[in-house]
């Protein structure tokens, strides 16, 4: 039977159409992520300006360290639950099991709860083995509602509703801790017992928050109880239980490397060490914000066998990520001087210029690899993610041992850009083979060319006449850019 073109056109148009409509969804929640994010990145880089700038390095190496061991508790706390959470509530939303989502809930939250707590416990019982024993105390205490909030939040994202992580957790939490924190360096009165608290405690209102506007959301679903459907344990959790594994290894590739500086090297390195990596937050918090967009869309995709959605998603995304991302890494690199002395003169030393040139190459080739570990966990290939990013600790922990003691933060950021290298290629590999999705489409590519050229290249050339002519290349590629995202703005 011959088809003609109107035939196909009449057949396809369908699937193109859900698609731009998935894309177009995914751009609503990504730009509210977005916005969130670039509030919570400044906000992180304001939060380590303060600490820096009101106490000493050795005061501000114990902050950074003891929150450190904070988010690593509350990542084996939240046996990630979060994770398992998008993914159930996406698929069975989608699918029309609305009557399921409670049993997904009550799997997942009281699980993380109960550990929540035992997690607390436990840090409580351990804080003398640490440097600053007070500030882990304190820190324990909260890490039920850090949990809580966590977890809570990404049931909500299950229902593609990005506006309560936003406003809660990226906007509210993160002003919250900023107000706190310069309150108590304006009034003179900076301790690392003040500014942790100030940091701290903000977690309590925003789960309250989080906790209300579920229950809110939950109730409003339509569900049938006379006719209950529910969610086994065993597939719950077997697609949490490798997730809350890799979960605690993915967060202990952001954060072990601080607290092995300061064991390895002390609190003065563990500060400088954290200051010179900062600027990596605002990358990382561009690709969370798109993928925690991603990823509701990402499993109702997969599980509905629209493999052609999935990519353009994926692709489309990547070329987000970059076009946010690499103006902010090379311009880093390139003006790492600068940046290192907004913290402080003290910050500014030839270790920590160098620990930004080696982080630099190894977070562009991150973002350019897009989402892949949410595409590869919302395709349901937990395990494999577990095995990459528990690879990817390995390395990083081998080389932050071998490598901290001879060359101090230099040896970090070696090992943590080779742990990021693994953590990245390693499951794009398997998700191109796999399921033929990769993030190099056609906008992904051109933004790779163009962000390279005009932050890259072009102020590369104008570093022989010294740092205004670098900073001016820079800040006219800027304004370029800001018009070139406004004008393609539909496209991307």
């Amino acid at each position: 039977m011959a088809w003609g073109r109107a035939e196909l056109a009449a057949l396809t148009a369908p699937v193109a159409e859900a698609g731009r409509e998935e894309l177009r969804g995914t751009a609503r929640g990504g730009l509210v992520n977005l916005v969130g994010a670039a509030v919570s990145g400044l906000g992180g880089l304001a939060v380590t300006w303060l600490a820096a700038v009101a106490l000493t390095p050795a005061e501000a190496g114990a902050f950074f360290a003891a929150t450190s061991v904070f988010m690593l508790a509350g990542a084996v706390a939240r046996l990630g639950t979060p994770t398992g959470l998008v993914y159930w509530v996406a698929r069975l939303h989608r699918n029309g099991r609305d009557g399921a989502i409670g049993s997904a809930l009550r799997l997942g939250l009281w699980p993380a709860a109960i550990a929540s707590f035992a997690a607390a416990a436990a840090l409580l019982a351990a804080a003398p083995m640490f440097a600053r024993p007070d500030l882990v105390r304190l820190l324990a205490v909260f890490i039920p509602a850090s949990v809580a909030m966590e977890a809570l939040l990404a049931a909500t994202r299950g229902y593609r509703l990005m506006g309560p992580s936003v406003v809660i957790d990226k906007l509210g939490r993160t002003l919250a801790q900023l107000a706190g924190l310069a309150a108590i360096a304006w009034a003179g009165a900076a301790t690392a017992q003040w500014i942790t608290f100030a940091w701290v405690l903000p977690y309590f209102p925003a789960a309250l928050a989080a906790a209300w506007y579920l229950l809110r959301r939950h109730r409003a679903a339509a569900v049938d109880r006379e006719f209950p459907d529910r969610v086994s344990a065993r597939a719950f959790w077997g697609f949490t239980a490798p997730r809350a594994v890799a979960s605690v290894a993915q967060l202990g590739l952001q954060r072990l490397d601080i607290i092995m500086v300061a064991a390895l090297a002390g609190l003065g390195p563990a500060a400088v060490y954290t200051v010179a990596t900062r600027f990596v937050i605002v990358g990382q918090l561009a690709s969370g914000a798109v993928g925690q967009s991603v990823q509701p869309r990402a499993a109702a995709a997969m599980a509905a066998g629209e493999p052609a959605s999935a990519r353009s998603l994926y692709q489309e995304s990547t070329a987000w990520i970059v076009a946010l991302t690499w103006p902010v890494y090379l311009a880093v690199g390139l003006l790492a001087d600068w940046y290192l002395r907004l913290f402080g003169s003290g910050y500014a030393t030839d270790e920590a210029r160098l620990v930004v040139w080696v982080l630099v190459p190894a977070m562009m080739c991150a973002s350019a690899c897009g989402v892949v570990d949410s595409m590869l966990s919302m395709a349901g290939k937990t395990s494999w993610q577990l095995l990459d990013v528990s690879i990817a600790l390995a390395v990083n922990v081998g080389l932050n041992l071998a490598l901290i003691p001879p060359l101090g933060v230099v040896g970090a950021a070696i090992a943590w850009s080779a742990a990021v290298l693994v953590n990245n290629l390693v499951p794009l590999a398997q998700l191109w083979r796999t399921f033929g999705l990769h993030p190099f489409g056609a906008l992904t590519r051109r933004a790779l060319l163009a962000a390279g050229l005009a932050f890259g290249a072009l102020p590369l050339a104008a570093v022989p006449f010294g740092p205004l002519w670098t900073l001016g290349a820079l800040a006219a590629a800027g304004a370029a850019w800001a018009v070139a995202l406004l004008r393609y703005r539909t496209r991307i």
